[in-house]
């Protein structure tokens, strides 16, 4: 693999195209190589970390290294992956990638996805972990500079202290992966919204105008039809859990969501996982009241939000 395949293309390729001017005629001349060893990930005035480098120095491989590990569960191959990236041209630092400022964005942990190189490098760690990774120019690239990547692996599920249940709300259980099933209780719904924090993060805090991703899934209390059809009380009605559903990116209080979730999620924290039980008025009308557990994987404040 000449490139981090899809996952370095598809981030910076764009980027590239837009802001690399055509490559004037030069004489060939021998540049010093430069190793990952020499790069240095340092903090910035922004969420995003820096990197200090002796810029215009030549790579000839891809090299990845482990800056830290996490204290999460080991990554398996096939797994949805949650990651945020800085990237930078290593001939003149140029940003071409930061979700540190914004949300992070979702793969599938797959050589054909992230490459071989970082693939392998993500199989020895943990979530939590941070990694750096260098990819080279393509060997007919033209202009096209070395890039450096900061590289964190986030949790695709809810991470934090457990909260006692209410035993008045459906109860919730989470298979290995952290997906969420319920069972109802007995006895008519909440004839108002009701929210219960079942995990407590410790992330940020999400307020009017926050940006979030989340993973969720959504159930029917009652029997019921509408123009969509028939269900019946526990059916799934939404869920962004599987791997090709990928998580579910949100504003809160712009109007995306319904009102259950943009009043049921204020003031809660990346990291959480929560319970909402949305009656039709704060919902659906035709679909009566619904049911859903939200872990806020990520929450990003842009200025002047709240």
């Amino acid at each position: 693999m000449r490139r981090l395949a899809v996952f370095t293309l598809a981030l910076v390729a764009g980027v590239l195209a837009a802001c690399t001017p055509a490559a004037e005629p030069v004489e060939p001349t021998a540049t010093p190589m430069g190793d990952i060893s020499d790069i240095v990930i340092g903090g910035s005035d922004s969420l995003a970390p820096s990197l200090e480098f002796t810029p215009g120095l030549s790579y000839g491989t891809e090299q990845s290294r482990v800056v830290w590990d996490g204290e999460g569960s080991y990554l398996q191959s096939g797994q949805p992956l949650l990651l945020d990236i800085y990237g930078a041209s290593l001939d003149d630092g140029t940003t071409l990638i930061n979700t540190y400022d914004g949300l992070p964005r979702s793969f599938i942990l797959a050589p054909e996805v992230v490459g071989e190189e970082l693939y392998t490098r993500l199989l020895d760690v943990r979530v939590g972990a941070r990694l750096l990774v260098v990819a080279p120019p393509s060997f007919d690239s033209d202009g096209e500079p070395p890039i450096a990547m900061v590289v964190d692996v986030l949790s695709d599920r809810a991470e934090g202290n457990e909260v006692a249940p209410n035993p008045d709300l459906p109860a919730v259980t989470l298979d290995v992966t952290g997906e969420p099933s319920i069972e109802l209780p007995e006895g008519e719904p909440p004839a108002e919204l009701t929210v219960a924090t079942l995990i407590q993060g410790t992330g940020p805090q999400v307020r009017a105008g926050s940006y979030l991703t989340v993973n969720y899934t959504g159930w029917y209390w009652s029997d019921g039809s509408d123009a969509d059809g028939e269900w019946s009380a526990g059916d799934v009605l939404d869920s962004s859990w599987p791997i090709e559903a990928a998580p579910f990116e949100l504003q809160i209080g712009s109007g995306q969501v319904i009102r259950g979730w943009d009043e049921g999620l204020l003031d809660q924290t990346a990291g959480s996982q929560v319970l909402l039980v949305v009656p039709a008025s704060y919902g659906y009308a035709t679909k009566g009241t619904l049911v859903f557990v939200v872990d806020i994987l990520d929450v990003w404040n842009p200025e002047g939000s709240g």
